[in-house]
This record gives structure tokens, sequence and C-alpha cells, in this order.
């Protein structure tokens, strides 16, 4: 017989024809293993589609659990000839092969890009069908090397600028192949990942957010950042103490609590949210604004201003005694009044608090894991390297993309939950500590103190303690008794509210187990 001639190799999905439905879920320990077994079964076409798309969305997406649901998702491919019949691609011609996912991103596709140590992250790809690792093959044909360097300069591209995460595909073992008559190739899709991008997330400008949105955070900002008139301030001369609570709901019980809550409100702000106290160039310019503001703190007899104290050295000052609970060691008293704040001031104060809470972004909000985004949508594709005539470069085949999916948060599965046995009050004399706890002498002399004074928020240390520090080791059966009763008790209470027992709580009876 003459020799064939030239035609085309595809990869296609498993038993699919030329669709893009490549994602089987398997629920078996050994999901690799029992794949092979349906595989082999003369019913095999059946038992894939009771695997496909078992779960998707009210959009009609396929939704994939995690691995802690016990459910497991291969895609499932065979390599095969472009000729009627499809007859099967030569395993022994494939020069290597790997699989990829990626995410769909406004229209645009992305891969996770990693070089080295360093994680890129979602990258954006100009040609989805570019060779995955372009110049990074190792042992090559000398044919394939230098057009992948020829490519590699026109496209500019860099080992330093990373390149796209290649997952494993295999092929299915010998038995299997020749029990379909096909040349089957699998991957395991990966749907968990710590991975997070090293370059910084996305952050919020606050000073350009729509006008809806800035509104909200212009109405949250405190009285005290804003043009307002001139007001005396609640106990005014008064010595600050950190007795008066002024964050406590309480204190609003006072003839001046609601004033004094406005206060602990700007001067938790200022700690927590805009973290002025501390040293980026926002902080420092929202400081050197409230530096602008003279507080009178002393008067004379006719009435006028003989001593002042800037705001934001007040804010220094103040800030750990009413809201830190500090010791009020200076002896700060409490200014007599806030001046007027004309409109000009009150403009560049919210500007600069504004960029304090776009600082304050950037420095608390880390890139997202690589599947940390739920609505972010993903797909698979994998490719071989069919070997070719000699010194002929090995041809690149791709598959198509497989159907789009989704991936579950931890909490949303289907699979049999985790059982966690507790001993009976029988056996707990027999558990012995497993989990020790080493404390410093300051925690350690604060725990020895008077426990109902520490209940009412004082933690002074027990007077005279010693200066060493304490390893208490403690059992994890009964941490986790005592923790599942205060569960219980805390569920019953906010059941009054949320009525959600029904929904998180299922308990069902069981045989008494054998033994004590």
């Amino acid at each position: 017989m003459p020799d064939a001639p030239a035609h085309d190799v595809l990869l296609s999905p498993l038993g699919g024809n030329r669709g893009r439905n490549v994602i089987v879920t398997a629920s078996a320990q050994d999901f690799v293993a029992a794949l092979f077994e349906d595989l082999k079964a003369d019913d095999w076409e059946d038992r894939l589609s009771v695997m496909r798309r078992l779960r998707v969305g009210d959009d009609g997406r396929l939704e994939l659990n995690q691995p802690i649901h016990r459910r497991f998702h291969i895609a499932l491919f065979e390599a095969h000839c472009d000729q009627p019949g499809r007859p099967r691609f030569d395993q022994q011609k494939i020069a290597s092969m790997g699989m990829v996912l990626r995410r769909r991103s406004q229209g645009v596709w992305q891969c996770w890009n990693k070089s080295g140590k360093k994680i890129f992250g979602w990258q954006n790809i100009s040609d989805p069908n570019a060779d995955p690792a372009l110049g990074k093959q190792g042992n090559q044909h000398q044919a394939n090397a230098a057009i992948r360097k020829i490519i590699a300069d026109r496209q500019k591209l860099a080992i330093d600028d990373g390149s796209e995460q290649i997952l494993p595909l295999f092929s299915a073992p010998p038995d299997v192949c020749e029990a379909l008559g096909k040349t089957i190739l699998f991957g395991v899709i990966p749907v968990v990942s710590s991975e997070r991008s090293d370059n910084p997330g996305p952050v919020v400008d606050y000073a350009n957010l729509p006008q809806s949105d800035s509104q909200g955070i212009e109405d949250h900002l405190s009285e005290y950042l804003k043009a307002r008139p001139p007001l005396s301030m609640p106990r005014a001369g008064q010595r600050l103490s950190r007795d008066w609570n002024i964050m406590d709901s309480s204190a609003l019980a006072t003839p001046d609590g609601a004033r004094l809550n406005a206060l602990g409100i700007f001067l938790h702000q200022m700690m927590v949210e805009l973290d002025a106290l501390g040293d980026s160039s926002a902080s420092q310019a929202l400081m050197r604004l409230l530096g602008e503001i003279q507080l009178p703190t002393q008067r004379n007899s006719r009435g006028e201003v003989i001593a002042r104290i800037d705001a934001a050295s007040f804010v220094i000052a103040a800030a750990p005694i009413l809201v830190g609970g500090e010791l009020n060691r200076d002896r700060m008293d409490m200014p007599l009044e806030w001046p007027r704040v004309r409109e000009n001031l009150g403009d560049k104060l919210i500007k600069a608090a504004q960029d304090c809470l776009t600082e304050r972004h950037k420095a608390l909000v880390n890139a997202p894991t690589k599947f940390e985004i739920a609505k972010d949508q993903y797909a698979v594709r994998a490719f071989i390297r069919a070997e070719g005539h000699d010194s002929c470069p090995d041809k690149l085949v791709w598959s198509r993309t497989s159907e789009y999916f989704r991936v579950l948060p931890w909490w949303d599965g289907e699979g049999p939950g985790t059982a966690i046995s507790l001993p009976s009050i029988g056996q707990l004399k027999k558990v012995k500590p497993s989990v020790s706890f080493s404390m410093p002498p300051s925690i350690a002399n604060l725990l020895k103190g008077d426990m109902k004074a520490l209940g009412n928020g004082d933690v002074t240390e027990a007077p005279g303690g010693p200066s060493i520090g304490w390893l208490c080791s403690f059992s994890i059966p009964f941490i986790t008794i005592c923790a599942f009763i205060v569960l219980n008790i805390f569920l019953s209470l906010f059941n009054i509210i949320f009525s959600w027992l029904l929904f998180i709580k299922v308990c069902i009876p069981i045989p008494k187990k054998e033994g004590p």
C-alpha cells in the first residue's frame, strides 16, 4: 500500500465528538483507578455521561467542588487522525504533552504566570494558540529550538516575564487504550491553590471613586475631618482618662456621651482606618493639615487664649488614652474648643483622608489567591507535540477550549462531611494533653490575676508575679468539647434572630458504639 497522504492530528473530548465537554467528576478515593475501570466497561460512554456536568449554576455554567468535598475533576481527551473513522494517533509519536488552565476575564484569556520563585499571577494572553512553553522545552529538535527562538525574538518574550504554568497530561494505560481502540490522554484539574501573585493586588483609589461610592465614604468620615463651625469640646479642661470609655455604648447614657462618642469615632478613624499616626506620606500629609488647627487649652480671666495645642499633637496624645486605654502619664487635658474649620481646609482634610485610605488599602489588601474570586470562570486546553518526519520540527496540536467552569468556595459543597470522634464521659480521664501553649510572663501573670476583673475588661497583671514563662499542655478533645458546648449555646441564642439551626446543624441518631 502507498503511504497515506499527510493529514492533521486532532485532540478531541473523549467520547464527545468535537464538543467542549471534556471534564468528568469522580468521587472515589482512588479516582484514577476507578476511572480506568469505568473506561474498560462496555457502557463506558454512559458512565462518562453520568460523571459530566454534575452541578451547574443558574447560568448553565459548570461548577466544580474542591477536593475537601471528595470531588475530583479530570479532563479526558483522545488523540486521533483527522480521517474518517477517527483512527487513533500513535502514542509513540507524541514527543511531549501538557494541559493549561486559563481564566476568562473581560473577554480576554489569561494564564497563571510564573518564573522560578516569582509568581506574576493571572496575565493576559495575546495569542491563546502560541506555544505555552516557548523556548523552555530543554531537549528539543534543533529545528524546533531555532524556530521558537525566532518567534520569541519577534514577540519580545523574556524569561524574566515568566511563562504559563503547564499542568501534567498523562496517557492512559495500554490496556485501557486497547479496550477502547483510542489513544486516551487525561489530566487532573487543580481547583485549589494557596498561590497568589507577588505583585500587589488591585488598589482602590479613594480619591477617584464613582460619585455614589465617594459620597458614602465622605459621609462615613468623622465631622472633625470636615468644614465645621466652632464647637466647645466635651469635658473641656478636664484631665483625659481611659476610664471615660468613650468607645463603649454605655458612655452614651452620660450627659455628654454622644459628643464624647463622636470624638472617639474620630480618634479611632485616625488610629485604625487612616493610620494617621503611621509613617506613610499620606499620613504625614494629613497630620500636617491637622497641625494648622490650633485648639485653645487655657484662657485668662478676660477670656483670652493663653495656651494652645495643635490638633495633630492632640490626636497623637489623646488617641492612645481615650481609644487605646493607656494611662495619661503626661497629664493631658481636654482642649476647650475645636475652632472653625473653613471650607477650603475641610476639602483638603477630606482629600488627605481619602489618600490615607488608599495607602491603608494598599498595605492591608493582598492579591487574591489563584481561585479566590468565586465569580471567575475558567477553562482547560490540552496540547501535544506530534513528531514529524526526520529533520522536521514537532507539530504543536491544541485541543479546543473546554466548557467554562467556576470553582466553588470551600464552604459550598455537596460531598460527605468529615466526622470527628469525641470521647465519651467515661473515657475523659484517659485523654492525655496533646497540645502545648508557651506563655510569656506577662500573659501568665495576667491570667493569675483577678479573673472577674479580667472579664470586666481590667487587663492589669497580678502584682508581684514572677518573671518566668509557662508551658501549659491541654487535650485537644477537651478543647473541642468545650468549644462544642459554647458553640451550641451561642447557636441557640442567635437562632432567636436568624432561625438558622435548621440549615447549619444536622443531628441524626446513631447506634451506641461498642466499648466504654
